[in-house]
């Protein structure tokens, strides 16, 4: 990810920590950044492309933070991959909450974004060294996508700096998905 696809993202986090994701517009956007870049707007050309390009920074901010994860069980690390994204997340507590309010008003657009957050989840499996190749990758790629949305709706809720709430339901949905996990390998 370069520079400038980093600052977009920066910027359309600050703008959405003080307007609706229906109101801002991508010139909006791209006049913030004084910027006139004919590549950028080639690869970011419609407010989907922001999403998705928010979406890769915070990955890309979770790989530079992945280095300090403690080589554990497949369940401390995933629990410990996962809680490090709502961190970063959490520095744009509002722009975030901001943009799932509208895609819970229009699953039309968080359906066309999935694609972007399997590659996320796919990511986390694969900084926690679980192993995700065949049927019973896809399996757990799919559990993990769950476990994280689920976790997600509490963080949303959690305003503590904490997060002790995030991480009780991160850890109990961890718990559930490996239950099933071990039920598929009999």
């Amino acid at each position: 990810m370069d520079k400038q696809l980093i600052k977009l993202a920066k910027t359309t986090l600050l703008i959405l920590d003080k307007k609706s994701w229906d109101s801002i517009k991508l010139d909006e956007i791209y006049k913030r950044l004084k910027i006139n870049n004919k590549n950028l707007h080639k690869q970011v050309t419609n407010k989907r492309d922001l999403l998705r390009n928010i979406n890769r920074y915070f990955d890309l901010q979770l790989k530079k933070t992945s280095n300090s994860i403690d080589q554990s069980t497949h369940k401390d690390m995933i629990f410990e991959v996962i809680m490090k994204r709502f961190d970063i997340i959490q520095d744009y507590r509002k722009s975030i909450i901001n943009v799932f309010d509208f895609l819970i008003r229009r699953p039309k657009e968080l359906i066309c974004l999935l694609p972007s957050f399997v590659e996320s989840i796919v990511l986390m499996a694969d900084l926690a060294k679980i192993p995700i190749n065949g049927l019973k990758g896809n399996i757990k790629i799919k559990g993990l996508l769950i476990v994280y949305l689920s976790s997600f709706l509490v963080w949303k809720k959690d305003k503590s700096k904490s997060l002790e709430k995030t991480m009780n339901s991160l850890d109990k949905s961890l718990d559930q998905a490996g239950k099933m996990i071990r039920i598929f390998n009999h």
